[in-house]
């Protein structure tokens, strides 16, 4: 079964509860039992309210009243904890009593398949819980596919199988761009105790401690592949989120093309890239050091080149 993720479904929802009736009135229904307050704008991964509390806001729902819904959805992973060891349940908990406090009507609320619901301890922290089951029967075609998979994938969760080859080159790949490279910042590794699968191939980079953010382009995401099945050539990339069909009539930068960078689609997102060298997870990183540290010099170029140009992007 392909693997369902959480970013899918956000985007599935957050269409739905503008575009489609039937799925708000169920949703609302399913909150607090008030439907005719409709849905007047959903905004998606929004940082979280309340001072010193990191990461963001997967749905956030505000209703006719005012009043705001922040919702988390979950298929089967566990719940994030920022580098400082705040928990994801308590932003989210703090995010409520910051709105409210400034006078804003607030709640949260957790989304997820029924068995999810069922068996988190974290559901008390949430002040409203909806099932995926309850808005099944509001979908349809695709959307609804998808979502049946994503239930069907929380009933079998995810247990990564651990790849000791992979465990070391990941670790070790962390360090040496801590040593040489340390205004690359790595995110860590989601799994615990240090697993990696055999499958993983992707090094993810805090983007709040690599990356500027430009008020009118999409929060960017960065990441570099080992290896690329789905491109000719292993990169490091920059990705804008739902912008993939800009591609197409994307102006190309002059500083961008100087650093080696193009632009093309990456799933939905238009993807800033420069190729770099494939590297082979199950080899030790000492038997690369040269492919590893020219693929790390190609993201600091992207980064840098993003930090003093990206507000200047011509998308028209």
């Amino acid at each position: 079964m392909t693997r369902i993720y959480e970013r899918q479904t956000d985007a599935v929802f957050a269409a739905a509860l503008t575009g489609n009736p039937e799925f708000a009135r169920s949703f609302l229904n399913a909150v607090d039992g008030r439907p005719e307050l409709q849905v007047t704008n959903v905004k998606v991964q929004t940082p979280h309210r309340a001072e010193g509390h990191r990461g963001t806001i997967d749905l956030e729902v505000t209703r006719a009243d005012g009043s705001i819904l922040l919702i988390e959805n979950k298929i089967d992973a566990g719940y994030s904890v920022t580098r400082t060891g705040d928990p994801q349940p308590d932003r989210y908990r703090a995010s409520v009593a910051a709105l409210r406090h400034r006078g804003n009507r607030a709640a949260s609320v957790l989304l997820a398949p029924e068995v999810y619901l069922l068996g988190t301890r974290h559901r008390a922290a949430f002040d409203h819980h909806v099932s995926y089951e309850v808005l099944r029967d509001s979908l349809r075609d695709a959307d609804l596919l998808l979502v049946e998979a994503a239930i069907l994938q929380a009933a079998t969760p995810y247990d990564p199988i651990p790849n000791l080859s992979s465990a070391a080159f990941f670790a070790d790949y962390q360090t040496f761009a801590q040593e040489f490279f340390p205004d690359l910042v790595i995110k860590r590794n989601p799994n615990g105790n240090g697993v990696r699968p055999t499958g993983s191939r992707t090094i993810y980079f805090d983007v709040p401690r690599t990356l500027r953010t430009w008020p009118r382009l999409p929060r960017p995401k960065m990441s570099l592949q080992c290896r690329d099945s789905a491109a000719p050539s292993a990169s490091v990339k920059i990705m804008l989120g739902d912008w993939a069909m800009q591609a197409k009539k994307f102006n190309i930068p002059v500083s961008l093309e100087a650093i080696g960078g193009y632009a093309r689609p990456a799933g939905r997102s238009l993807g800033l890239v420069i190729d770099t060298p494939q590297l082979d997870t199950q080899m030790p990183l000492e038997a690369q050091v040269a492919e590893v540290e020219e693929g790390l010099e190609a993201a600091r170029r992207l980064a840098g080149w993003w930090n003093r140009y990206g507000d200047g992007l011509d998308l028209n």
